[in-house]
Order: structure tokens, then C-alpha cells, then sequence
């Protein structure tokens, strides 16, 4: 059974960056290093059980990555995005709320969810 977050609840969630292994930046862009464990597969066959992998982030995903401080909340990053970008709150919602999911499933953050009751 997979839990499902209500909107109230994903908006009030608190992204927090998962330390870095690297961070650097160059041309213009910043770069964040993670270290992972290798599937197991890929060990069975030789590889080296942990590896590193760098992640480009230009302005834009740089502003809502050094947002993420445990502290301000989705609501937050997106509504100080939609001001500093000139957008509006819907269009900034989408492409912070898909940049923030992008980000967890690269492993560069977790969410701190207060609310658990309103996890479904």
C-alpha cells in the first residue's frame, strides 16, 4: 500500500537537503555530488559498492534547491519563486512542486511531513 499526501499536506512539507558529497560550481551552474550505493546487481558483477554522481543545477534549480532548508516550507519556495521569477502562483506551483520530485527521486533531498494524519 503506497500513502498518499493530501495538497494542504505536500504544500506544508519541508524539503531538506540530503548532504552532499560535493558541491561546486562552475560556469554558471552548481554542481551537487551524492554518494550511493550501487544496486546489488551491479556489485554482483564487479562494480564498486558505492559511487558518486554529479547533478547540474542552473539558476532556476539552484533558487529552489538552496531553498530547501528543512525550515521554509513547499508553499514558501513557491510563492518566493513565483515573485522572483515573475510568475504566477499556478505556474510556479507546478514547476517547483515537478522540480521538487525530480530532486527526491535524484536523492538530493527528503521532506519533513509535520502532518502525518493527513497522509491517506
Amino acid at each position: 500500500m503506497t500513502a498518499t499526501l493530501t495538497r494542504q499536506s505536500a504544500l506544508s512539507a519541508r524539503p531538506v537537503q540530503v548532504p552532499p558529497a560535493g558541491v561546486e560550481t562552475k560556469n554558471g551552474k552548481l554542481y551537487v555530488t551524492i554518494a550511493y550505493r550501487r544496486p546489488g546487481w551491479q556489485r554482483l558483477l564487479g562494480a564498486d559498492e558505492y559511487c558518486r554522481r554529479a547533478y547540474g543545477l542552473d539558476s532556476y534549480g539552484r533558487d529552489v534547491y538552496d531553498a530547501c532548508d528543512g525550515r521554509t516550507t513547499v508553499k514558501k519556495i513557491v510563492g518566493g519563486f513565483a515573485k522572483r521569477h515573475n510568475m504566477s502562483r499556478v505556474e510556479s506551483e507546478t514547476a517547483v512542486t515537478k522540480f521538487l520530485k525530480t530532486l527526491m527521486t535524484r536523492g538530493l533531498i527528503g521532506m519533513s511531513i509535520e502532518d502525518k494524519a493527513d497522509i491517506e
